[in-house]
């Protein structure tokens, strides 16, 4: 409504300078040639003003609301991509990044750690998440003399998630606590990924490594990212799929659990020097235990081992 009656005051405006010059030219009830020239004038005037009109798309106005527009969501654009180029970067810096102290032949302890739970992954012939599968590779991992532990946390229901519970691994290093994660990418999975989010999970190797501060710097690059994915698709993100959901897991109240037996020495690895109990030199051992971690196995043929240290006998050390 207010863009016609711009225009409309505009013809008017048009309308009103032909007849101001009418008046100049004639008096009276008088009708000249020079009148009637000023009416062809003005008619001229008119249709050229509408053809212009017409060309600018119903106005100049309109015109330049859309060409800002068009401008804006060009540089929306442009910003989004060096955001996504951004977020890229900094999620591959924490995946690829310091990989702590270095032992013997340049075996750093993340590569070190991350091969031990391929290995134990292949030993048991399965990539699955279970809980037994969990258990089973903490207790590779405390067999090869590493404090390992399997970690449950449980939360409750608020206003901002469901209650949920989860379970994970961590190993305690020189007084820094790492959790260990395999598939992290599957916690980050949605609904009709863009191509950008689809690329960040890519990133991630089938067995992660972070310590606290690094694995929630994660979790929220990759929340925003999601978040980010979801409403280009126009979805709305799950609530077990938000940030805070997503760090309760790993950062909420939880158990660690650990074998109750008493482990016997591993050997050496890599050039790795062991010492008495089975611990890498620089690995100290937890003094707090929070309770047994004694699980059973359930076997094809529906056999249960008490034990899981019956699983790796045979295995070579």
């Amino acid at each position: 409504m207010a863009k016609n009656l711009v225009r409309s005051k505009r013809i008017t405006a048009a309308f009103d300078d032909v007849a101001r010059a009418r008046l100049c030219e004639t008096s009276g009830s008088e009708h000249s040639a020079a009148a009637e020239d000023s009416v062809a004038d003005l008619s001229d005037l008119v249709d050229s003003f509408l053809e212009r009109e017409g060309r600018d798309g119903g106005g100049g106005e309109e015109e330049r609301e859309r060409r800002s527009e068009r401008e804006e969501g060009q540089e929306e654009e442009r910003r989004g991509r060096c955001e996504d180029e951004e977020t890229k970067e900094l999620v591959r810096g924490l995946v690829d990044g310091y990989e702590g102290e270095e032992y013997g032949g340049g075996v750093t302890v993340k590569r070190l750690v991350c091969e031990e739970v391929e290995m134990a992954l292949r030993s048991l012939g399965t990539d699955s998440l279970s809980s037994e599968v969990k258990r089973g590779v903490m207790s590779w991992l405390r067999h090869r003399g590493f404090n390992a532990g399997l970690c449950k946390s449980r939360w409750e229901k608020s206003a901002g998630h469901p209650a949920g519970k989860y379970e994970y691994i961590d190993i305690l290093i020189s007084k820094t606590r790492y959790i260990i994660e395999v598939s992290l990418s599957k916690e980050f999975t949605i609904a009709r990924p863009t191509l950008n989010y689809a690329s960040l999970l890519q990133l991630f190797p089938q067995v992660c490594m972070f310590n606290e501060g690094e694995l929630k710097q994660v979790v929220r690059l990759m929340c925003a990212a999601m978040r980010e994915s979801l409403k280009k698709s126009d979805l709305h993100a799950p609530p077990w799929r938000r940030n805070g959901y997503v760090q309760a897991k790993w950062f909420g109240p939880y158990k660690r659990m650990t074998n109750t037996e008493e482990l016997e020495p591993a050997k050496s690895l890599y050039g790795v020097e062991m010492v008495a109990g089975g611990s890498v030199v620089g690995f100290e051992t937890s003094m707090a235990l929070h309770g047994g971690c004694r699980g059973e196995i359930v076997g094809k043929g529906g056999l249960h081992v008490g034990n899981l240290r019956a699983v790796f006998n045979g295995m070579p050390w």
